[in-house]
């Protein structure tokens, strides 16, 4: 939010615009990162072995190595209609969250 204020920007439209550009750049990201996975490439950019890249840090990544070499951004694929499985800071806590149990729908039973 500090960063919005060091803007100087205090026009109401104005401020509409950059946080729309924000929006579709992370949206353009998340884009890129899909690209990525669905080609297998995803370890080239998230290589610790105990950590896993939300989407939006495997799309600034993939982008930012594009621009060092000076290659274009791919076609950008469609988001996927169902979510992908959340990213985990690490293998015990993916685990956790792989193997715990939730419940939809709760039945109370009177005695």
């Amino acid at each position: 939010m500090s960063e919005l204020i060091r803007s100087h920007l205090r026009h109401p439209q104005a401020l509409n615009c950059l946080l729309m550009l924000l929006a579709a750049a992370t949206l353009i990201a998340i884009a890129v990162a899909v690209v990525v996975v669905s080609e297998g490439r995803r370890k080239m950019l998230d290589w610790h072995s105990q950590r896993v890249l939300s989407f939006l840090q495997l799309g600034l990544r993939e982008i930012k190595r594009l621009c060092y070499q000076h290659l274009s951004i791919p076609s950008l694929a469609t988001l996927p209609q169902k979510s992908p499985p959340p990213a985990s800071a690490s293998l015990k806590k993916r685990a956790q969250f792989e193997t715990r149990i939730e419940f939809s729908r709760v039945t109370v039973f009177s005695t």
